[in-house]
């Protein structure tokens, strides 16, 4: 009996201890932008929630045509490029107003930095990224 009088206890600790941990401040993808921008990181898999601030005309480059366009982060006044490719993921219907959820690689510029890197990597040599509106996810 006192033996599972004690594990019990032990079970209760353990529950108690992970409840407590994730009662924590989360950091926000946003917070991991803000710190690799102030820290001019790059490389760095971010998620960002953000408003559409600017749609910009398609860049055809070498690595294909690029969806481009300017967001700023929720609750920063930091701004962000995002660059999707969209000859290996999806174009994204968006328009300026609308929220988004961008996940990719962040690189560091000195007007924000840019997020590339936004859809499915068929190399399976990146992690693959994406773009969330209205509930829906392109990759």
């Amino acid at each position: 009996m006192r033996h599972r009088g004690s594990h019990l206890a032990l079970h209760a600790i353990v529950l108690f201890a992970v409840v407590a941990s994730s009662c924590g401040a989360a950091v926000t993808g946003n917070a991991a932008v803000e710190r690799a921008f102030a820290e001019h990181r790059s490389g760095i898999e971010v998620t960002a929630q953000a408003l559409v601030t600017r749609l910009l005309a398609d860049d055809t480059g070498p690595s294909g045509t690029h969806q481009r366009f300017i967001v700023r982060m929720m609750e920063s006044t930091q701004t962000l490029l995002i660059d999707n490719n969209v000859d290996i993921g999806k174009r994204v219907p968006l328009a300026t107003g609308d929220d988004v959820v961008v996940h990719g690689e962040y690189v560091w510029n000195d007007q924000g930095g840019l997020i590339h890197f936004t859809h499915h990597d068929p190399a399976h040599t990146h992690e693959d990224g994406w773009i969330e509106l209205k509930g829906i996810r392109y990759s």
